[in-house]
């Protein structure tokens, strides 16, 4: 009865805090939303009808194991399955696990708020601080990050475990570890530098149950194994690794913890003097804190320690930065030392492949927000006190209404899809296909309606593979076709895609400026009967057939552009 009241008020409180995603269900921003919609309709797509096809996504063709040049969010796509009984739009299914992510993390925490001794009011505060977080409210574009439903209960069972020693407490741990992983990758990297220590104060002189967590390690391990190889075969043809710099642009300096999202309604314009670039904001507020240092001061002041479950949360708390701040500590473009990061990077290759180290702030905001609830547990305010540092500490975070400007609202699935979608959905299937024209990230503000993005989510009309694609990696071999792109309808370009085994060729007349259309127009010509066949034209989009190669002939000189895309 306690869980399904605090289901309510966090439902509440997802709607209101996230307005007006709730009333936008079936409207998709691009960039990295349409890469998640897509990637929940693929994995649903495929376990409905091929499961051995999971890993090798239609985009990025001919490449395999396409689902591993990205975050995959099979943890968190979990939640999305029995929604997908009843509908296979996307976006829709995308929208609404976003959302429950919210409600779910909050949940979660308020459970390991309540096994940590908090009182109900205390902890139900705990779940809300944490789920509503401004480190963790700052990712509503990234259901990755959002994907921390399973973390506090992988702290639940350690606990559990710690104290009755139960081998089937850590194999839960070890389960919802999995989980977490399998939601986010970052998260699950950062975890195994992040929870070793915290592990250790929770088991310390209780040296017996090391056996039964080594298993329990051991087992999860065994069942990340897949997940591990998927990325490897995705990853290894393109020789990837993140240098140090990027790492270390992308890692936290001290000021990102005073500064907020610029969405902030509170903080927003205070903290921009502090707010880093290309790092994420990871301002905790000041109610969370505050109540935390309130509750140290009470323990001090009555001569208590801190329990070990408190002093693991601090461990968590502290190494958690530590990650944040990755290879080197910096403040204000001050390089201080080195951090613990440099050290893990040089000596384990797989941390190599960390980006964004700022991310790890997710492990700074569950342990404040359980400290925060043991906190109030131990001051014991009056119901009217607790209710008031409930709001202020959840106003600290609000960025609602969120800004969802008319041009990010690029795709409506309440609206019909553009005719030559439903063309291609009408075709046998299994042709290879490229849109045209394919542009950069500069496209996300520049040209959003045609960003790869975009085609991806249309693709789940008719799931046929596409050259196209859009994913934290860019696969060397569709940057050179992308790069040759506004040469089309040359020979050259032409021939490339021959080289993937393109069939159907998409062109998006509004996709194209004032400039370059007219130097496509003069190409083709000569393409028209001799490389291309027109298909079908639809409301400005054009299919054509890529034909077998003709016999070699020289192009004209002047024939091939390859002046600003977005031009």
């Amino acid at each position: 009865m306690r869980s399904l009241r605090a289901l309510g008020l966090y439902a509440v409180l997802t709607v209101a805090l996230t307005w007006p995603y709730a009333a936008n269900l079936r409207v998709m921003e691009v960039g990295d939303p349409a890469f998640f919609a897509w990637e929940i309709g693929w994995t649903v797509h495929a376990l409905e009808t091929d499961p051995a096809q999971l890993p090798h996504g239609n985009i990025f063709h001919p490449l395999r194991y396409t689902l591993g040049l990205d975050e995959p969010v099979f943890g968190t796509t979990l939640l999305a399955l029995p929604l997908a009984l009843f509908t296979d739009n996307a976006v829709l299914l995308f929208n609404v696990v976003r959302l429950l992510t919210f409600l779910f993390s909050a949940l979660t925490a308020y459970w390991l708020a309540r096994e940590l001794g908090a009182g109900e009011g205390a902890a139900l505060l705990g779940g809300a601080f944490f789920a509503f977080s401004p480190i963790r409210i700052d990712q509503v574009a990234h259901l990755s990050t959002l994907g921390t439903q399973w973390l506090p209960l992988v702290v639940l069972f350690a606990v559990r475990f710690s104290r009755r020693g139960k081998t089937r407490d850590a194999l839960l741990a070890g389960l919802f570890f999995v989980l977490a992983f399998a939601a986010c990758g970052y998260h699950g990297l950062f975890a195994l530098v992040v929870l070793p220590p915290v592990f250790l104060v929770l088991l310390w002189g209780r040296w017996r149950s090391f056996p039964k967590a080594v298993l329990a390690a051991i087992l999860a391990g065994l069942a990340l194994l897949p997940l591990y190889l998927m990325h490897s075969r995705a990853l290894a043809p393109e020789e990837y690794a993140r240098g140090a710099e990027e790492t270390i642009h992308y890692s936290a300096p001290l000021e990102a913890f005073l500064a907020t999202s610029s969405w902030n309604r509170v903080y927003g314009e205070i903290t921009d003097p502090f707010r880093p670039a290309g790092s994420y904001n990871l301002f905790p507020g000041l109610i969370v804190p505050g109540l935390v240092l309130a509750g140290a001061i009470v323990l001090w002041r009555r001569r208590q320690r801190p329990s070990r479950e408190a002093w693991a949360l601090l461990v968590m708390a502290v190494v958690g930065a530590l990650v944040a701040m990755g290879p080197l500590i910096r403040v204000f473009g001050y390089e201080i030392v080195p951090g613990p990061w440099a050290l893990l990077r040089d000596t384990v290759p797989v941390f190599e492949k960390i980006r964004v180290t700022s991310r790890a702030g997710i492990f700074v905001a569950l342990p404040l927000a359980m400290l925060a609830a043991k906190s109030l547990t131990l001051l014991r305010p009056r119901a009217v006190v607790l209710a008031t540092l409930g709001v202020v500490g959840l106003a600290e975070t609000l960025i609602a209404p969120i800004p969802m400007p008319a041009w990010t609202k690029v795709i409506d699935t309440r609206d019909e899809p553009p005719p030559v979608y439903r063309w291609l959905a009408e075709q046998p299937g299994g042709d290879v296909i490229v849109h045209l024209p394919m542009f950069d990230g500069r496209a996300l503000t520049q040209r959003p309606r045609f960003h790869e993005s975009v085609y991806m989510v249309y693709s789940t009309f008719h799931w046929n593979p596409m050259v196209n694609g859009y994913a934290g990696i860019e696969p060397r071999g569709y940057v050179r076709i992308r790069e040759r792109m506004m040469s089309f309808p040359s020979e050259e370009f032409l021939d490339l895609l021959r080289d993937v085994d393109v069939r159907y060729i998409v062109v998006h007349r509004k996709g194209y400026g004032p400039n370059q259309w007219p130097r496509l127009q003069r190409g083709m010509p000569r393409a028209l009967g001799r490389s291309l066949r027109e298909v079908v034209s639809l409301e400005g989009d054009t299919v054509y057939e890529l034909l077998p190669r003709p016999a070699a002939e020289p192009d004209p000189p002047g024939d091939e552009s390859t002046t600003d895309h977005l031009n």
